[in-house]
């Protein structure tokens, strides 16, 4: 059988070592494919050739155990969690989410968004704590190495498209964070905020947070 030596060829994540005794059951050539997970596998070169011209990431399997939750013995991890996490907002995001993600072509780049290995040896190597949660610097755009860091909740609620940011005490502060810091319920400061905006009322500290029962209103902070 007359064939094309593709030794050295890379093709997703294999790449190919050499000749490998053909199948009887296979009319194509095979190949010893050797897979950036460290696994060799014999690949027909149909195979090979499909993945290659459909833009598949071929692979030893490894991928299709990812998908399936059994990637490497971190299924059960949090950051395994924050993997998928990321890829449903993207990809699978619920009705509530989807004009934030899906529906604004917020998408996985193709390092991260079928590999949870090359996601894993990012986040170790740039600052992941069990604390931390992920975060788009340039919310615009997707998840990529050069657009993600690790960061408090607390930050990231400062970063949201959303966010409703407070001026107070020389310092700019998230609502809900502000909130939290002066003992103040946030749900009323937050509807008294959005009527005063959608009135084209001026917002001032002094208004968001007026008493709404003398006797329960915070101690560190108070309006005349």
């Amino acid at each position: 059988m007359k064939y094309t030596d593709i030794t050295g060829k890379k093709i997703g994540l294999l790449t190919v070592i050499g000749r490998a005794k053909d199948s009887e059951t296979c009319k194509n050539s095979s190949w010893l494919c050797k897979c950036e997970c460290g696994n060799t596998k014999v690949v027909s070169r149909c195979s090979l050739r499909n993945s290659e011209k459909k833009g598949f990431r071929a692979s030893c399997g490894c991928l299709k155990y990812a998908s399936r939750n059994f990637t490497h013995s971190m299924s059960k991890t949090r950051l395994y969690h924050e993997w998928l996490s990321m890829r449903n907002r993207c990809y699978k995001s619920q009705p509530k989410d989807y004009k934030s993600y899906e529906g604004r072509g917020i998408t996985v780049c193709d390092e991260w968004k079928d590999d949870f290995v090359s996601f894993m040896d990012w986040a170790l190597s740039n600052g992941y704590a069990e604390d931390l949660s992920l975060d788009r610097i340039d919310v615009n755009n997707g998840y990529s190495p050069d657009n993600c860091r690790w960061i408090t909740i607390e930050e990231q609620q400062r970063n949201r498209r959303d966010t409703i940011h407070i001026f107070f005490e020389g310092r700019d502060w998230c609502l809900k964070s502000l909130c939290e810091h002066i003992n103040f319920p946030y749900k009323t400061a937050h509807q008294r905020y959005t009527a005063a905006k959608k009135k084209g009322i001026e917002i001032t500290v002094e208004k968001l947070f007026r008493p709404i029962d003398k006797s329960k209103i915070s101690y560190k902070f108070r309006t005349s």
